[in-house]
């Protein structure tokens, strides 16, 4: 009978230190903070927002923008800033999901997308999505947002090394741009004097 309540008592104290050691590590992980910032970019700019990844617009349309670090590169009807990643390559799947997809949003259309005047329509097409959207494409490029662009003409994503590969603005000739800096909107100052 005594070496049944030992088993017993064994069995009681093994469970309430798989337990205790159970808590002290998820107390740990709450503690530890993950790194979700793109290099370059303060905590502060970073967005952790899991509503940055876009819904697919009725219909969209390709235009482009022209700033003086870059030339013209592409973007959508409202001015955002389009990106290539270096991972991908044209004509293929979309290398960029789940947490990827937050940091950087797919441009997904409902319907076939619309060239602007200055683009070649025959460039433009989609891919379907894991999840069943249809991203934008251009040259076969698959075209992404970047969640820390707020406003049309802010550039915070290019040439960002990001998620294991680059990622770049992209030109009308369906290229990546490597010159300049990533930076905010140029000043509505600035735009005037580059007219």
């Amino acid at each position: 009978m005594k070496a049944q309540m030992t088993i017993k008592e064994s069995a009681i104290m093994i469970v309430t230190l798989l337990l205790a050691a159970a808590s002290t590590t998820l107390q740990a992980a709450s503690e530890t903070q993950v790194d979700d910032t793109v290099p370059g970019q303060s905590a502060s700019e970073a967005t952790k927002d899991l509503e940055s990844v876009s819904q697919p617009v009725e219909q969209a349309r390709l235009e482009t923008r022209q700033q003086a670090d870059y030339g013209t590169y592409l973007t959508n009807r409202e001015g955002m800033s389009l990106y290539l990643f270096a991972m991908d390559e044209p004509g293929s799947a979309s290398h960029c999901d789940h947490s990827c997809a937050i940091a950087w949003p797919p441009f997904t259309s409902r319907k076939a997308p619309k060239a602007g005047d200055s683009l070649d329509a025959e460039q433009l097409s989609t891919i379907e999505r894991e999840d069943g959207t249809r991203q934008v494409t251009y040259a076969g490029w698959p075209l992404y947002f970047f969640s820390g662009d707020k406003e049309a003409g802010d550039a915070l994503g290019q040439d960002v090394t990001h998620l294991g590969a680059a990622w770049y603005l992209v030109s009308p000739a369906g290229e990546k741009i490597e010159q300049g800096e990533r930076h905010s909107a140029p000043s509505a100052a600035e735009t005037d004097s580059n007219d």
